[in-house]
């Protein structure tokens, strides 16, 4: 059985086929994600987004064995941005980027007003980035195009409905919508209602969910036969998470990329306190819940990296900075995980030390939300399991491996979420057996060159 696995991710989207009964990677492409940039800010045009989409698979089909067959196709992809649909299915806007900050105003005037009234919204905080506050901002900011949409969804799902699925949204993306009871797995009406946005919520579905199968003229461009199963995917971290073998409540799983998210599963959703301030949702098959906080530490990472080391190429960059000593800097990240600070700097500080003191900075910073999921969850975590560019790096492991003082491995396999949702795709039409097949890890040892 051979299947795809798509992850419309931040920066890059890539295709990679699996061969599920070896595990073998046949084939893999990936481009840049396409965004719109402009005085408002950052989106992307899904229309584009489809597009490189069909581009990569029909490059993945192209190197694939003479005569293969691919079974099924899934699709992970970031998560909160919203997608509005006419009633021909064609988007009517752009969707704001998951990092934009349209959407935070929105959020703190619905929670100070009715939203804040809501039971849903007391029993689980929704955070200021849900897809909730962006339709709130493109009511009041761009109501030309909520007037022709009928409906909306996420990006991984949009793609999967441009190539012939259902229109349809998984519960890991609606887990991020704001709207979404995680217990009833339902949308939640009252909330809804509040919004006075006049539009259809889409059908809800479990993540390895046969929707559909490819249509006749997606499916003669890429080289596939029509009918291959379209399978609903997740958010990019979840899927990643499955495609590591994420099967425990006892692991704590890094995805370390643009943003850095830590995540480990639940039995039952966490309630009263404990829940404040940590996301929570379903997870990308069909029982399971999680406990999720993210860092912008690629963001922070780049910044700094482009203030002290814009000209010098990575590996001699990390090589500096391996021998540097952050002589007691200390780079802190606000509470609220969106502002950086730096302190103590010697007025002889090189960028070294810096560079240094915010990579620790970081690590420690991850360190502190790993102990607070881990109180939340009021069980300790037995292994960080990380996965991301970064992981390749002997000084990120080096630090994060001291930081977090407990066992930590590494996900051998580049490129997780594609793996994870090539894997999702298998489940969907062959069952349990295919949740056997994972990612590949090896242990991480606190050395420099490890």
């Amino acid at each position: 059985m051979i299947t795809l696995g798509v992850d419309v991710g931040t920066t890059h989207t890539k295709v990679l086929a699996l061969e599920i009964e070896t595990g073998r990677t046949l084939a893999l492409e990936s481009a840049a994600t396409p965004v719109v940039r402009d005085a408002a800010g950052e989106a992307h045009r899904p229309a584009q987004v489809l597009e490189v989409v069909l581009e990569l698979v029909g490059a993945v089909v192209d190197r694939l064995p003479a005569g293969a067959t691919l079974d099924a196709l899934c699709v992970a992809s970031v998560g909160e941005e919203v997608v509005l649909l006419d009633a021909n299915g064609r988007p009517t806007s752009d969707a704001i980027a998951w990092y934009d900050p349209r959407g935070l105003e929105e959020a703190a005037a619905f929670m100070d007003g009715l939203g804040g009234k809501l039971p849903l919204s007391n029993r689980w905080p929704p955070d200021a980035t849900f897809s909730l506050f962006k339709l709130l901002w493109v009511r009041e900011h761009q109501p030309e195009t909520l007037e022709p949409a009928v409906t909306w969804t996420d990006l991984g799902d949009y793609v999967l409905h441009g190539l012939g699925g259902d229109l349809v949204m998984d519960w890991s993306h609606a887990s991020r919508a704001g709207a979404f009871d995680i217990v009833e797995r339902a949308w939640d009406r009252a909330t809804i209602e509040a919004t006075e946005v006049p539009l259809a919520w889409p059908r809800l579905v479990p993540g390895r969910t046969v929707i559909g199968e490819l249509d006749p003229a997606p499916a003669q461009r890429v080289g596939l036969r029509p009918g291959t199963a379209l399978v609903s995917g997740g958010h990019d971290h979840l899927c990643g998470a499955y495609g590591a073998g994420v099967r425990s409540t006892r692991e704590l799983y890094l995805s370390a990329g643009t943003s850095e998210a830590h995540l480990s599963l639940l039995e039952a959703p966490l309630e009263g306190e404990a829940a404040r301030d940590i996301d929570q949702g379903c997870y990308v098959d069909d029982h399971t819940w999680y406990a999720h906080i993210n860092i912008h530490s690629g963001h922070f990472f780049q910044q700094w990296r482009a203030l002290l080391f814009d000209a010098v190429e990575d590996e001699a960059m990390y090589e500096i900075v391996a021998a540097a000593d952050a002589r007691g800097i200390d780079f802190a990240v606000s509470h609220d995980l969106r502002l950086g600070r730096l302190d103590a700097v010697p007025y002889d500080a090189d960028r070294a030390a810096v560079m240094r003191a915010v990579l620790e900075g970081l690590a420690a910073r991850s360190a502190a939300i790993i102990a607070e999921l881990e109180t939340a969850a009021g069980q300790p975590y037995e292994l960080v399991l990380a996965a991301g560019h970064p992981t390749r790096v002997p000084l990120w492991r080096e630090l994060r491996a001291r930081a977090y003082d407990r066992p930590m491995a590494r996900v051998i396999e580049p490129e997780t979420t594609a793996f994870g949702a090539a894997i999702m795709a298998a489940h969907a039409v062959q069952g349990e057996t295919a949740t056997d097949l994972v990612a590949s890890r090896t242990e991480v040892e606190l050395s420099a060159g490890s």
